[in-house]
């Protein structure tokens, strides 16, 4: 059978490549993310012919897309986000789709709660300073993290992840979720409330709410509006999750104390208002890109299209293809 790997980085990880070259399929590459529609019309074949393609961050995937990779039995991401794949048309056409979801939660969580150090005891701004030849004395004060309020929106594997590292600094933690969990939260002290309240009585709200019709947009102008003028805002989960627009405009009139962001609206972030402000840390999406992230997401991905090729259930299924509709029409 044949695999169609689309990566920016999968020829780098050597343990996923490892597991493709010993796997006896014929392999064909495409070394950038490309979209679907553009390997077609470039000419590409490999794309019509793959059983399996191995794919990097989703690009836009709909059904007329889905309907270019006519052999696809499987679409196995190394990313968790399937946000931008119609995961039901791939149902239809008998594709399953798969995602890495949790192989780099230690290592999201670390990063947003470096985030969160990050803006509320001025990093960034104390390192400007030095390199401006200005000592300490003209950042100021920071918060303090000890016995400060947590507020979290979202409590999936990222979030108790973080939930416990901002136990261990000695936060109090706040939380909204669908799903409140009595056992951590009895663990950590966990007070699980309504989104504003979380909004209007956090030191820090951060978010890790997964992206998903109910979801998108949720933290708008009125919700932003309930923060305290002191409270600091971190995003390491979607940036499709807020108003960003509304965020900028709080952050430019000093409504709030700051936000560090990794992830927005539209990526990669080539020009934005936010690049002006001084109370922001912006990163480029990079909570999950640790070495042993990226390989340990790299050979999962590489493992659920092996698996679905041999006729077995993946490890993180997404969608329950139909049977028997392979190269079926939209």
């Amino acid at each position: 059978m044949k695999i169609l790997v689309i990566s920016d980085s999968l020829r780098d990880l050597p343990k996923a490549m490892e597991a493709l070259e010993t796997s006896g399929h014929a392999l064909s590459f495409v070394d950038d993310l490309v979209p679907f529609r553009t390997l077609a019309a470039e000419g590409n074949t490999a794309l019509a012919e793959a059983d399996a393609i191995v794919m990097g961050r989703v690009m836009e995937t709909d059904a007329e897309a889905l309907a270019l990779a006519r052999n696809a039995r499987v679409i196995a991401l190394h990313t968790s986000g399937t946000d931008n794949i119609d995961l039901n048309a791939a149902a239809e056409r008998g594709i399953a789709v798969t995602n890495v979801r949790g192989v780099n939660a230690e290592q999201c969580a670390e990063f947003s709660i470096g985030l969160m150090i990050a803006i509320t005891r001025q990093i960034r701004k104390g390192d400007q300073e030095i390199r401006a030849g200005r000592w300490a004395a003209a950042v100021g004060g920071s918060m303090d993290l000890y016995g400060a309020t947590f507020g979290m929106v979202g409590l999936g594997q990222i979030g108790r992840a973080a939930a416990r590292r901002a136990h261990a600094f000695g936060m109090k933690i706040l939380c909204h979720t669908r799903t409140p969990d009595p056992g951590i939260g009895a663990e950590l002290g966990i007070e699980y409330l309504p989104l504003d309240d979380v909004m209007a009585r956090a030191d820090v709200v951060s978010l890790y709410a997964s992206l998903n019709p109910s979801t998108r947009g949720m933290i708008g102008a009125e919700q932003i509006a309930r923060m305290k003028p002191s409270a600091f805002f971190v995003n390491i989960a979607r940036g499709e999750l807020v108003d960003e627009a509304a965020l900028t405009q709080a952050l430019a009139e000093n409504r709030i104390a700051g936000a560090a962001l990794d992830v927005f609206e539209t990526e990669p972030l080539a020009e934005s208002p936010l690049f002006a402000l001084e109370n922001t840390v912006l990163t480029p999406h990079l909570a999950g890109l640790t070495h042993g992230a990226m390989s340990d997401a790299a050979v999962t991905a590489v493992r659920n299209a092996l698996a679905v090729l041999d006729g077995k259930p993946p490890l993180n299924p997404m969608n329950t293809p139909l049977p028997n509709t392979i190269g079926a029409p939209q």
